[in-house]
C-alpha cells in the first residue's frame, strides 16, 4: 500500500498543469501548488478515493478558492486605507483630490489609486505580493502629502 505522500507525488504533473493553466503569477506558482498538495492530503485523510476528474477538480478547486481567499484580503487591506480621512472630510469632491494626485503620484500609482478606489486592482498584471508593496507605497506618498500640509 502507497503512503499517502507517495500517493500525492503522484498528482504532481496534474497540479502543475493545473497551474499554468490557470495562468498564475510565476511568484505565487508554489503557493498554489503546496495549496493543491494540501487539498489532495485532506482528501486522503477523510478516505477519498483519488481518481483523475476527482483531483483535477479537488486541485483546481483549492487554487481558485486560495486566489479569491488573497483578493479578499487585499481588497479588505485596502478598503482601510483607501483615501486618507482627511479627504473624505473636507469639502472638495473625490474627482478634485484625484486630479491632485495625477500630478503628484507617478503614473504607476495613479493608475492603481483609481483602480483602487473602482475596486479593480485585481485586473492589473501585478502579483498579490507586488500589489501589496505598490499599495503601501501609494499610501506612504498620501500620508506624506497630508503630512506636508499640516
Amino acid at each position: 500500500m502507497k503512503t499517502i505522500d507517495e500517493q500525492i507525488h503522484e498528482w504532481e504533473p496534474m497540479i502543475h498543469y493545473v497551474v499554468r493553466h490557470l495562468n498564475i503569477h510565476p511568484n505565487e506558482q508554489e503557493d498554489c501548488a503546496q495549496i493543491a498538495r494540501i487539498a489532495l492530503w485532506e482528501a486522503l485523510n477523510r478516505g477519498c478515493t483519488l481518481s483523475k476528474t476527482y483531483c483535477f477538480q479537488r486541485v483546481r478547486g483549492a487554487i481558485l478558492n486560495h486566489q479569491q481567499k488573497n483578493a479578499r484580503h487585499l481588497k479588505h487591506e485596502v478598503v482601510a486605507e483607501r483615501i486618507p480621512e482627511q479627504c473624505m472630510t473636507s469639502e472638495r469632491h473625490l474627482f478634485d483630490w484625484l486630479d491632485e494626485q495625477r500630478v503628484k503620484l507617478s503614473s504607476r500609482h495613479f493608475e492603481l489609486l483609481c483602480h483602487l478606489i473602482d475596486g479593480t486592482e485585481q485586473t492589473l498584471t501585478y502579483s498579490a505580493s507586488r500589489l501589496r508593496a505598490y499599495k503601501a507605497d501609494v499610501q506612504r506618498e498620501l500620508r506624506e502629502d497630508i503630512y506636508s500640509k499640516e
